[in-house]
């Protein structure tokens, strides 16, 4: 399924589209390092107060229609 993903802070969100077989769930820690690339996990680090760089908390899901495809929103907190 098409995912977008938004990983947030308190100061940034960074968006970022995939394909995933699965929906992860709300309230679920999602491992952030193994869906970033290393330039978009040092922005995502540098935007954080305090984030050790591992893993998101799954605050949101929500499904999407954008006019031609379903796709799934997951907002990933990268805050410690």
């Amino acid at each position: 399924m098409k995912v977008k993903f938004l990983f947030s802070t308190e100061s940034m969100d960074l968006e970022y589209w995939t394909n995933l077989p699965f929906i992860p769930h709300l309230k679920e820690w999602f491992n952030v390092q193994d869906m970033l690339n290393t330039q978009d996990l040092a922005k995502v680090i540098k935007s954080a107060n305090c984030w050790s760089g591992e893993r998101g908390l799954v605050q949101s899901v929500e499904y999407r229609f954008d006019g031609t495809d379903f796709f799934s929103e997951i907002i990933v907190w990268c805050e410690d």
